[in-house]
């Protein structure tokens, strides 16, 4: 299939979205993706909405550039930071911060895939961010790992927050590497 395509048909982008084409009328009719309609009545997608909806949804895209994977790490000090890059080497981009607006700011504006929370933070209502991020779409592809050291109900609450993996403290720097590892697959 063509992707250097400016109007894709129904058919193009059911491929593209691996769905059938019921299930993009179906997003065309919901508002989720926006159509145009050919004098004949066929629907017609522009490439750069079609982008726009894989990339909102978290749906594999053929149509975004290939970037450098992005882990942030919300901590106190930067001994996780440092264990973290030794494991990834250069080919992530990495950032810190403990600072919670900062934090906050870096996973808006910055959108990384792995954000590391430690539950440490002081002022920071780790299961609160976790469904803010949550209740925004365009941060849905943002994985959050927290690190806690509180009883099982904590470690539910986040979860039910939307926390993707959750480490116990105790675990050690290992268990945290290998969550980012999978979050970055």
């Amino acid at each position: 299939m063509n992707l250097d395509k400016e109007v894709y048909t129904t058919f193009e982008v059911a491929r593209v979205c691996n769905a059938n084409i019921t299930s993009i009328k179906n997003w065309i009719d919901k508002g989720e993706l926006r159509a145009f309609r050919t004098p004949g009545g066929h629907y017609r997608i522009e490439q750069k909405v079609l982008d726009d909806f894989l990339t909102r949804h978290g749906m594999p895209n053929p149509f975004a550039e290939e970037r450098q994977k992005r882990i942030l790490v919300i901590q106190e000090d930067k001994e996780l930071l440092g264990q973290v890059k030794k494991s990834f080497g250069q080919e992530p981009d990495y950032d810190w911060t403990d600072d919670v607006v900062d934090a906050v700011l870096k996973i808006g504006q910055w959108k990384p895939d792995a954000v590391v929370v430690d539950s440490q933070m002081e002022s920071l209502d780790v299961p609160g961010l976790c469904q803010r991020v949550r209740e925004h779409q365009e941060l849905r592809p943002v994985h959050l790992i927290v690190i806690h050291d509180q009883e099982q109900d904590y470690e539910e609450l986040v979860r039910e927050a939307g926390a993707d993996y959750v480490v116990r403290r105790d675990e050690g720097a290992s268990e945290v590497i290998d969550a980012i590892r999978r979050a970055l697959i």
